[in-house]
């Protein structure tokens, strides 16, 4: 991780200040309360905000402000991270608003909480810090506060321990020894709980014996039943099978003998029927005879109507064959109207072509010069295209005279053709009229069967002739339909004829038929027999048997109900002696994992916590010895950490309390500390990614000049991307790469360089 700015808006003494981070090892300069470890609470506020006991709200928002954030821009892993983090002061308290983080330019609004969640996930730090309030890999890792940097030397040495287990996460042991216990505990009250549940399994195992013994005598009785019970069913299922046989015998005598007298009515129904249509059919012929005698009376008119008709129809049929040259006529009328239009056309074109070079001879007669070369034009030229023109318009001329004629003649042949057309449409109107007055009588003809003669006539009638013939059809139409009516009368009185004729035919065999079987019926009835007897006798034998089969379900019903009884008692019994079965099982793996657990795991469990505690202590010792030796630079003072992690200073092989150390020396220890620690938890902790990054404020506190330059040989050997220091010493500033002047004026804080 390493941070690139961090802004700050009402920030306890600052206002409005944003500040440039570059990577190295970069200095905040400053007098003491200028404002220097502001930036620093700032940076830890922007990572995981306000915790109880650690930062709070009230520490971090300026007075008389009622809101702020802080907005910081760093990089990890190759993403680069914004993230802000704003206060609202309320009436009795500071709360921390809805912030966002933006990761690679994907922006995301968080509650605080989430943002604590994402910041740990980046960073790599255990998901359990999420709920503590103290992040106390990051204070012990990155930065600790200057009033902390030597209070982890004067704490009591079981509290100091305590503390370094959980940053080294070794607590996880003893956590995992104090839930073993508690396992253990619970294993022993499962261990009373089923030995008491199982008490009494032999005593429930002989009376499942019991039971069993009771329901296989059941069973034996039940079984003995079945034979007798099957045997009375068959039996009775025999008798009611002969029991339906009879009736169904006794449905089809009734059947039978309600047939016989239908037959006998239908029969005499149909000769009734057959009667009354045979007296039908004469009085229908003395009908017929009738009208055709009446239509002799008519001879002469249908004679009449067939000449007649033969002669208009031949002079109808000559007009609508003279009426058929009639579109080849309108196609040459319109072609020849076309050939007359262009000759107009021609003409026109030949009189403008004329009028325009007769322009052009006028024009050039008068012409001196020429208006586009500006030369004189010569009376030789003007001569020239005088001539070419004339005789462009004699050419012209003839063509015009040429088309002249064609339009007069064609002109001649379009009246021509006009008159032939008109005279055909009065044709086809004429032969139009006399097709419609003929329909009807074509119509009557038809139905008298009148034969009808077309063909072409010598000549054509004349309109008097015409209408002579129609009226001469009209005087005789009322004795035509006359004949036409009774002619349609007789035909669809032989139509009936015919109809009742064939219906007789088919009655008189239906009732050959039905007279036929009529005696067969007769003969089934007879084979019967007494069917009513025989079915009452068979009845009484049902309901003999039936009685004896019910007795016999009385007895199977009351053995299988015991048997229901001592089966579901049996069933009780097996349930409950197998969950205590099931329960000695648990009791006797109960027994074995209690005894793991207390003679093998906790002991191993301690075991591992002694090595891990082991290889931390030999790191962090070694670790902690060089750099007090490094920032001491003297022999004369040693140091080392003892089995509870405390530091144990010697002077000549005497050990010297660290509270009676000097300033100096009391930094350099607590310095020392810090450094070891740092190194020892970014080893053991893989996950972390703030491995990067050091803050250190004012670690200088108390140091000689000498002890001054020993901090310029600390910085050189972490080689770490980026540090950084927070510090009044101005020699600083000689072997740091980067210096941030912080100034402070009016209680507001702000950078100067």
């Amino acid at each position: 991780m390493i941070i690139k700015s961090i802004k700050l808006h009402n920030i306890r003494s600052y206002l409005t200040q944003e500040i440039g981070f570059p990577e190295g090892t970069v200095l905040l300069s400053g007098d003491i309360g200028s404002g220097k470890s502001t930036v620093l609470l700032a940076i830890e506020f922007a990572l995981f905000g306000i915790s109880k006991g650690l930062l709070s709200g009230e520490a971090i928002l300026r007075h008389g402000k009622q809101s702020g954030y802080v907005e910081m821009v760093f990089t990890f892993d190759g993403k680069d991270v914004v993230i802000r983090r704003s206060l609202k002061r309320l009436k009795d308290s500071i709360r921390q608003d809805e912030g966002f983080i933006v990761v690679n330019g994907v922006k995301q609004f968080c509650t605080a909480e989430e943002l604590r969640a994402r910041v740990l996930e980046m960073l790599g730090y255990p998901k359990e810090l999420l709920k503590k309030s103290k992040g106390m890999i990051y204070r012990f890792t990155v930065y600790t506060p200057q009033e902390e940097m030597k209070h982890i030397l004067f704490e009591d040495p079981q509290v100091r321990l305590d503390t370094l287990h959980r940053v080294f996460q070794v607590e996880k042991y003893k956590l995992v020894r104090e839930n073993t216990g508690i396992v253990m505990q619970a294993l022993r009250e499962n261990k009373r709980e089923l030995s008491a549940r199982i008490e009494d399994l032999p005593q429930k195992q002989q009376q499942s014996g019991q039971l069993a013994g009771d329901l296989a005598t059941v069973e034996k009785k039940l079984l003995a039943l079945q034979p007798l019970i099957e045997k009375t069913g068959q039996l009775l299922q025999q008798k009611q099978g002969s029991l339906k046989l009879l009736d169904e015998k006794a449905r089809q005598l009734n059947s039978l003998k309600s047939q016989l007298g239908t037959t006998g009515a239908v029969i005499s129904e149909k000769k009734k029927l057959i009667t009354s249509k045979e007296a039908e059919i004469s009085a229908t012929n003395k009908e017929i005879a009738l009208l055709k005698s009446q239509l002799q009376d008519n001879s002469d008119a249908v004679a009449q109507l067939s000449s007649s008709l033969s002669r208009l129809k031949a002079f109808s049929d000559m007009l609508l064959h003279q009426v058929e040259s009639r579109k080849s006529l309108e196609e040459e009328l319109l072609s020849a109207e076309q050939l007359r239009s262009d000759a107009e056309s021609e003409i026109s074109r030949n009189e403008a072509l004329k009028l325009s070079s007769q322009q052009l001879q006028q024009k050039i007669s008068l012409l001196d010069s020429c208006p586009t070369c500006l030369q004189p034009v010569s009376s030789g030229h003007k001569h020239k295209i005088s001539s070419e023109e004339q005789a462009k318009v004699s050419e012209l001329s003839a063509k015009s005279a040429a088309a002249a004629v064609k339009k007069s003649s064609l002109v001649q042949k379009i009246k021509s053709l006009r008159s032939e057309l008109s005279e055909l449409q009065s044709k086809e109107k004429i032969a139009a009229g006399l097709s419609s007055e003929l329909k009807p009588y074509l119509e009557i003809a038809g139905v008298l069967g009148v034969s009808v003669s077309g063909g072409a006539m010598p000549s054509e009638l004349s309109v008097a002739e015409t209408h002579a013939e129609l009226k001469s059809l009209s005087s005789s139409k009322k004795r035509l339909d006359s004949a036409k009516e009774k002619l349609l009368i007789v035909s669809e009185k032989e139509s009936i004829i015919g109809n009742s004729e064939r219906s007789i035919a088919l009655l008189k065999e239906e009732t050959r038929s039905l007279e036929s079987s009529l005696g067969g019926i007769s003969a089934m009835i007879s084979s019967f027999g007494d069917i009513d007897a025989e079915v009452l006798q068979l009845r009484a034998d049902i309901d003999k048997v039936n009685s004896e089969k019910t007795q016999l379900m009385v007895q199977n019903a009351s053995l299988d109900k015991e048997r229901e009884s001592v089966s579901s008692q049996l069933k009780l019994l097996s349930d409950e002696i197998r969950k205590k079965e099931a329960a000695k099982k648990e009791l006797d793996v109960t027994n074995n994992l209690n005894y793991w657990l207390d003679e093998m795991f906790v002991g191993l469990v301690a075991v591992i916590e002694k090595h891990v505690m082991m290889k931390v202590h030999r790191e962090f010792d070694a670790l902690f010895r060089d750099w007090f030796a490094m920032l001491m630079g003297t022999e004369s003072l040693a140091a080392r950490i003892d089995d509870e992690f405390t530091p144990v200073v010697e002077a000549d092989g005497f050990e010297i309390p660290v509270e009676n150390l000097s300033g100096g020396e009391k930094t350099s220890c607590a310095l020392a500390y810090r450094l070891a620690l740092n190194t020892v938890i970014n080893n053991l902790v893989s996950t972390i990614r703030t491995k990067d990054l050091l803050i250190l404020d004012e670690p200088t506190d108390g140091f000689s000049t000498e002890q001054l330059d020993k901090l310029r040989d600390v910085l050189a050997q972490l080689q770490l991307p980026q540090i950084i220091l927070v510090s009044h010493e101005d020699r600083v500033e000689s072997f740091v790469q980067h210096v941030i002047r912080i100034t402070k004026e009016q209680h507001v804080s702000k950078v100067v360089a």
